[in-house]
């Protein structure tokens, strides 16, 4: 004759557990009832596609300086540049008023912006790195950079050589100009470890440190660097570019870590957009 197996089906276990899932049940009733529910999930789209249609606005943060081509204040005193032409297109396409916000001093910063839920997108130049994947989710790069580095020619020449230049970045212990809470202040203590960093609260101030000799180089994308050669007369005699092919600098947008449905829209927009180099980029874009 079979016998039942002691769990479920037996009789001590057999109503713990209807006991149990009564429990549940009255517990999810009332979770259900009380509206709890549905508050939860009002919050979580907030910021999603359907929550942006009905406040009627996008939001998208940059930072409070200035990052041309990307973005800057034209001769009219008007927002212009690439970022700005996509978060423009982006808001036409849904539908809803664009709202650009500047009250981000750093990169990072617009990182915290969007994770609160207090930006939709941040459009501003952004690298994509994993340590802000932690908080946000990121768009494919809509751009990639060679990440590059910029040195003093004169300062370079006293601790190697030309033919030397390679074989002392692989092992360099020099000094390194970043802007800080950037992404290249991250990407500086891991791809140069024994190298003395000094951050700079803009780009401005840290080729100014370069160009003085407070730094042997400084730490950024081939976009920047080619900028600061294009401004300078005779930069080839005093400053010397290093690019990297296998170290890049991809560009994205950030989106809402719960925001899959808009970080889903937002591929499928970039798709439709045309890639740039940065030659492209500063041929087309100026200030």
């Amino acid at each position: 004759m079979l016998m039942p197996q002691s769990g479920l089906f037996t009789g001590g276990g057999f109503f713990r557990r209807k006991r149990l899932f009564r429990i549940v049940f009255s517990f999810l009733l009332f979770f259900l009832t009380s509206g709890l529910w549905s508050q939860t999930s009002s919050n979580n789209t907030e910021t999603d596609i359907e929550g942006i249609l009905k406040r009627g606005e996008l939001r998208v943060v940059i930072t409070a300086v200035d990052q041309p081509p990307f973005y800057f204040v034209d001769k009219n005193g008007k927002l212009a540049g690439y970022d700005i032409d996509i978060a423009t297109k982006i808001a036409e396409e849904l539908g809803v008023k664009l709202v650009i916000s500047r009250d981000a001093p750093a990169f990072n910063d617009l990182v915290t912006l969007v994770a609160s839920g207090k930006a939709d997108l941040a459009i501003s130049k952004l690298s994509k790195t994993l340590s802000r994947a932690k908080t946000v989710k990121f768009s494919t790069p809509y751009m990639t950079f060679k990440q590059g580095l910029l040195f003093n020619r004169l300062q370079l020449a006293k601790v190697a050589s030309e033919g030397e230049v390679n074989n002392f970045i692989r092992n360099y212990k020099g000094t390194i100009g970043v802007i800080a809470n950037s992404s290249y202040a991250n990407y500086a203590k891991t791809n140069f470890p024994q190298a003395t960093l000094k951050e700079y609260k803009t780009w401005d101030d840290a080729v100014k440190a370069l160009i003085n000799g407070e730094v042997l180089s400084v730490y950024r994308d081939e976009l920047e660097i080619k900028k600061v050669l294009a401004s300078i007369p005779q930069s080839s005699l005093t400053l010397k570019p290093v690019y990297f092919k296998d170290l890049t600098d991809p560009i994205a947008i950030a989106v809402g870590k719960d925001n899959s449905q808009l970080l889903y829209w937002v591929n499928f927009f970039l798709e439709s957009q045309k890639k740039m180099t940065a030659d492209e980029l500063l041929s087309t874009y100026s200030n």
